[in-house]
């Protein structure tokens, strides 16, 4: 347990040193593009994270200048008319200062980020695998075969995989919304939540999840096989 605890924490520390290198200055909600001193090379990755940022100064001036709570809000249309009129003035000057086409960096937008979808998604499936295997042994302590045979604690654990599954899937993905939120340092995700990792492969996941609930469920069952009643009273007496 103490080197699991190990794991998820050294995962943790990663997760934020990843958050750490967004770049935060220049933020303004002016639609200005701050550039760069010193200039980075224009390679996938660094003209991605100027698409993205690029794209969330947008988002803060449409927000502040034509949002639902300011005087200039006309309708929905005006704003995101207004929006997109600002992604595409700071594309291009991105487009500029780097001397790539502005197409390369449209089309840069949403990727060369699976170092971001990992930091921002492994610490909370780390913790669902650690919650499974907590609630696998669990189960058997309450159904240990040597006393109710295998069928209630096989039909608990196809019953518990399916719950499992759906919360975890459910929680991670508001998990991947938090996280993404924090680490762009803007509560309004507006229409970059459909190209979160997690809502993209919600059916991925909630298999992958109920999949990993009966390898745990598995797993526990060989030990309470193996070491008999002895693990099934440990299990009891953490239910109480």
């Amino acid at each position: 347990m103490k080197m699991r605890l190990g794991v998820f924490s050294a995962t943790i520390l990663l997760s934020l040193s990843i958050v750490a290198c967004v770049r935060r200055e220049g933020r303004n909600a002016d639609c200005k593009w701050p550039g760069e001193i010193p200039l980075h090379p224009a390679d996938p990755r660094h003209l991605s994270a100027d698409a993205e940022f690029a794209e969330d100064l947008a988002i803060r001036y449409a927000d502040t200048h034509y949002g639902l709570r300011t005087p200039n809000y006309v309708s929905g249309e005006v704003y995101d008319a207004a929006r997109n009129r600002c992604i595409g003035s700071l594309f291009e000057q991105i487009a500029k200062e780097h001397g790539v086409p502005v197409g390369l960096v449209s089309g840069a937008l949403g990727r060369n980020r699976a170092d971001i979808d990992i930091a921002v998604n492994l610490p909370f499936w780390l913790f669902y695998c650690l919650a499974t295997i907590a609630v696998a042994r669990l189960l058997w302590g309450k159904y240990p075969p040597a006393e109710h045979g295998w069928i209630p604690g096989v039909t608990m654990v196809l019953f518990l995989s399916l719950v499992t599954a759906a919360l975890g899937t459910m929680i991670g993905e508001m998990w991947s919304w938090l996280a993404e939120a924090y680490r762009i340092g803007n509560d309004h995700m507006s229409y970059r939540v459909p190209r979160l990792w997690c809502v993209q492969h919600r059916a991925e996941l909630f298999a992958g999840a109920a999949i990993g609930f009966w390898l745990a469920a598995a797993a526990a069952a060989r030990r309470v096989r193996s070491n008999g009643t002895k693990t099934a009273d440990h299990y009891r007496r953490i239910l109480g």
